[in-house]
């Protein structure tokens, strides 16, 4: 667990801990918002790829429930670290001890099916992986936190993802 500010460090891949860390969140998020998309992304969802230790979940919600959806789990002991139309995001147990970030996402939005296309080029795609790492450990090594790490891949995953925008993931 790390906070948002330190250097990122990445494990090898511990897949299938990771895989039943996400469904036990998913749960908790179900029992908090009811019946929700939870969808397990990022390096941890991906079999073999090495990652920060912290597992990504996408939340998918209609528009109009993104910031109410996040403000609910806050309410339930979740960290709300920030929010913008159509994504707010959440750690857990806290923005200090991260074990978890939760997005929460418009459903029907671009970067809902972003996340989710990213990650299952990872699974499908072994010759994907290759750019993905490298770019992935060069940015573990150099970045001052894990904002500057994810700018870092931007271009790469835009790249895997066929096109120009930059997602956070």
């Amino acid at each position: 667990m790390m906070a948002s500010d330190e250097r990122v460090t990445l494990v090898s891949s511990e897949h299938e801990h990771w895989t039943r860390l996400a469904a036990r969140m998913a749960t908790l998020i179900s029992e908090h918002l009811g019946p929700v998309a939870v969808e397990h992304i990022g390096s941890t969802a991906v079999p073999g790829i090495p990652a920060k230790p912290v597992v990504d979940l996408a939340v998918g919600v209609p528009a109009e429930r993104v910031l109410r959806s996040a403000k609910k789990l806050a309410s339930c002991g979740f960290d709300l670290e920030g929010e913008r139309p159509g994504h707010a995001w959440l750690s857990y147990p806290d923005r200090s001890a991260r074990s978890f970030v939760i997005h929460v996402f418009d459903v029907q939005g671009a970067e809902w099916g972003r996340r989710l296309r990213f990650r299952d080029i990872l699974i499908a795609e072994d010759r994907q992986r290759p750019k993905y790492l490298a770019v992935k450990h060069q940015a573990a090594a150099v970045a001052e936190g894990w904002g500057e790490y994810t700018r870092a891949k931007a271009a790469v995953v835009a790249e895997i993802l066929g096109d120009s925008a930059h997602p956070e993931g």
